[in-house]
């Protein structure tokens, strides 16, 4: 921003140009990244899991696989993927009849779930079959109580700017989850998907060959969803370009919140955004994202379960 004397100094000034300029002072500071590890190291614990909410079978492999097998193989801390939807769309086998295919891709889930190592559960809501994915009563009561039972330390879910609305409802069922179980310390991590690349990223894992082979493993446990796109090649080509990026700021900007180099033997990042609570963002009218809604809700109400643990409020995207 110029000083307050530009338009003084400006032969071509308007009064609406102060106005564009000002936006940039409420878009977010300037982008450093943050190791993720260092982000999870206090919130997941053998009792609070990493969840993945997974609004189709094969969201976890794609987004988060190699941050999964790392947590639930490497370091043998609990995972959890939820399979939020489940049903018989998109799987390109007419000789089957819905039930069946729904049955295909609920066993493709759980394949990848072994693989990963990670704790397979199925959600299979009312909403895959309401419009606008519109969560029955059933569905909220499970999901509140599934929150409270299982405390998740962080989870991991789709962009609020994602195309597909099974992944934007996916964002607004987890919001409701954290505030119905008033989880005031669950770390939310927003993760890349190919229907909504992240805005900010503020957080990256990388990760080796070896991890890059299980995601690529991870993937193709979708043969129904395999045949259709090659999600192996596509995320492989994006992991590499990212971890290019990664490095060049690394040199340039600021990684965990310092200069350093990072280390060269990865080959691959998976990218997340980091969501805190924002109480100018919490207050504009027009915000539509569920989870800095939730945010405010959780940061500016009062405690309404007595046990609850009123810890910091993280969030990731």
């Amino acid at each position: 921003m110029e000083s307050p004397n530009t338009a003084s100094r400006c032969a071509h000034w308007q009064p609406a140009f102060e106005t564009l300029l000002r936006t940039v002072n409420t878009s977010g500071p300037h982008g450093n990244l943050t190791d993720v590890r260092e982000v999870l190291r206090s919130a997941i614990t053998p009792d609070r899991p990493l969840v993945m909410l997974c609004p189709h079978a094969d969201d976890g492999a794609i987004t988060a696989a190699c941050l999964l097998h790392e947590y639930a193989i490497r370091r043998g801390l609990p995972v959890i993927e939820v399979l939020v939807f489940a049903g018989e769309r998109n799987v390109a086998a007419p000789w089957l009849n819905d039930k069946k295919k729904a049955t295909v891709r609920e066993a493709e889930f759980r394949l990848e779930c072994n693989v990963l190592g990670a704790e397979a559960v199925c959600w299979d809501l009312d909403a895959y079959r309401s419009p606008g994915y519109a969560p029955s009563a059933n569905d909220v009561d499970k999901i509140v109580d599934w929150f409270r039972t299982r405390r998740p330390g962080a989870v991991i879910i789709p962009p609020a700017t994602d195309a597909h609305l099974a992944h934007r409802m996916t964002r607004a069922l987890t919001s409701v989850g954290l505030v119905g179980a008033d989880l005031k310390d669950t770390v939310i991590l927003t993760g890349w998907t190919p229907w909504g690349p992240l805005a900010q990223p503020n957080a990256y894992f990388t990760y080796d060959g070896e991890a890059e082979r299980t995601k690529e493993w991870a993937i193709h446990c979708h043969a129904s969803q395999v045949l259709l796109t090659d999600y192996t090649e596509f995320c492989s080509h994006l992991g590499r370009a990212y971890a290019a990026l990664t490095r060049e700021w690394a040199e340039g900007h600021s990684l965990s919140g310092r200069a350093h180099r990072t280390d060269e033997r990865f080959v691959g990042v998976e990218l997340f955004q980091i969501e805190t609570y924002d109480a100018s963002r919490a207050a504009d009218p027009i915000e539509a994202d569920p989870v800095h809604v939730a945010l405010k809700l959780l940061h500016e109400c009062p405690s309404q379960a007595p046990s609850a643990n009123l810890g910091r409020v993280v969030a990731v995207a």
